[in-house]
């Protein structure tokens, strides 16, 4: 496979070469045209596409307007070849099926055999691998995580005599990067498929009869998310509050004013469970770890102080823990992975103000929504709901799982806090009602929020969801 995509991308760039005579040639006799009243024409015959990633999908297929892309072409590559498009002609598009067909160009002039110039417009989809694998783009480990797909344009131009006499390619790297979006990221597709579209019809200006016969763009996209029926009714076309996380401090601005809060980092205190003495702090604590903790002598155990601070109101929390480190994460029962660190269930967490108890909490992990799901083959921006696009990949709807699940009781409310490091998604329920729902990996970015009349309770715990003991270990 991976020797039949080499030998597929080489027929779309073409030998450097056999090219140069060739456009030696072409250029040449342009020389000869710019003296004559009248520019050549040419005609764009077909426009294919093809999917690696996702052959069965919709959103790769050429749309039914194709007219940006041949403007494109008008304005950029056909003027650097002194070449003038006829309009009149009706180019055609196809939807290539299987991979044996990229790169593969069928000629028939019937309806164009008067025509001095066809060219061909080929566009595929490919795994971000096939291009870094085969050296056909130099970057950084980091600009190769952040690239979803590599898309290939391609641009052949034949003369009467059936003879290639221009060819180059254009390399997309789309990156998706977040802007107002909230939800669950789509790895589907890069973006919106109009909006993948629209860049694509963009890089065509790049198409032109100078630089190398290979030139790599990389087009940041607003990212795509799946529909669900739990954050999109909540998100739908509500503001968003922006976080300063700059300083040493969170800040923000709603409804209610000027907030700043503030994370310590965590102290741990490790726990010796193999001291039996009585003066042992943590006798009880070992004690308990012995008899609920099959593994106790493998693993790590600590207790975590996470101090915690709201500025704007001049109050000092405290949360109080007990850990088991796992070097070696396991599965559970039912087959979903243990996170390295685990919080002690048989041990009551508490949360402190000042030094009075205010509160407690316990935590889960992998955590199924009942009745929510996420529906992968329909995306939408992840700010107006009302527009939505089906991705034709048939993927079924799948369950809102959430990677870790703080729930408790504080300021004589019931609290549940959800975490989702899939999706670096922050899902704050006040009395079973949700009331924030904030986007960031590790920092708070930005927050859809229903305001209560609880701004204290609320401040706590969006200090609590961003303490340095929740982070996503690694």
């Amino acid at each position: 496979m991976a020797y039949h995509l080499i030998t597929i991308m080489k027929s779309l760039i073409g030998l450097r070469f056999l090219l140069f005579p060739l456009l030696f040639s072409l250029l040449f006799s342009l020389q000869g045209w710019s003296q004559n009243t009248s520019i050549p024409l040419v005609v764009v015959e077909q426009i294919q596409a093809y999917s690696y990633l996702n052959p069965t999908a919709s959103y790769w297929k050429v749309p039914a307007n194709i007219n940006p892309i041949l403007e494109s072409l008008d304005s950029s590559l056909f003027v650097s070849l002194k070449m003038q498009r006829d309009k009149s002609y009706i180019t055609s598009t196809k939807t290539l099926t299987k991979l044996t067909q990229a790169g593969k160009i069928k000629i028939d002039w019937s309806n164009s055999s008067q025509i001095p110039y066809h060219a061909y417009i080929e566009i595929y989809e490919m795994y971000p691998e096939f291009a870094f694998q085969n050296d056909l783009v130099k970057l950084s480990a980091g600009k190769k995580d952040s690239i979803h797909s590599v898309w290939f344009i391609a641009c052949s131009i034949f003369n009467l005599k059936q003879e290639r006499i221009f060819q180059k390619t254009i390399m997309l790297g789309f990156t998706p990067v977040e802007s107002l979006g909230i939800g669950y990221t789509i790895k589907s597709t890069a973006s919106m498929p109009g909006l993948v579209y629209n860049a694509i019809s963009k890089a065509m200006n790049y198409l032109d009869a100078e630089g190398d016969e290979i030139d790599f763009i990389e087009v940041k996209v607003p990212a795509a998310y799946a529909t669900d029926n739990y954050w999109m009714p909540f998100v739908h076309n509500k503001p968003r509050i922006l976080f300063d996380t700059t300083k040493q401090f969170i800040s923000f601005i709603d409804n209610v004013g000027v907030h700043a809060l503030r994370i310590p980092p965590a102290v741990l205190k490790k726990i010796n469970n193999k001291d039996k003495s009585v003066t042992n702090p943590y006798k009880n604590i070992v004690e308990l770890i012995k008899k609920t903790r099959p593994y106790f002598n493998r693993n790590e155990y600590y207790q975590v102080i996470q101090p915690l601070r709201d500025i704007q109101n001049n109050i000092d929390y405290t949360l109080e823990s007990y850990i088991e480190f796992n070097s070696e994460p396991t599965f559970s029962e039912n087959n979903t992975p243990k996170l390295a660190i685990q919080f002690l269930t048989e041990v009551t967490q508490i949360i402190f103000q000042d030094k009075d108890s205010i509160g407690y909490f316990s935590v889960k992990d992998f955590v199924k929504e009942e009745n929510k799901f996420y529906y992968p083959d329909i995306v939408y921006n992840g700010y107006d709901s009302t527009q939505t696009a089906n991705l034709g990949t048939f993927f079924a709807k799948q369950p809102i799982t959430q990677s870790r699940v703080i729930s408790g009781s504080a300021m004589q409310h019931d609290f549940v806090i959800q975490l989702n490091y899939e999706n670096n998604i922050t899902t704050v329920l006040i009395d079973k009602q949700i009331v924030m729902v904030i986007s960031g990996h590790k920092k708070p970015v930005q927050m859809v929020e229903k305001r209560t009349t609880l701004p204290a309770l609320e401040n706590l715990l969006l200090l609590i969801a961003y303490a340095e003991i929740f982070q996503q270990p690694g």
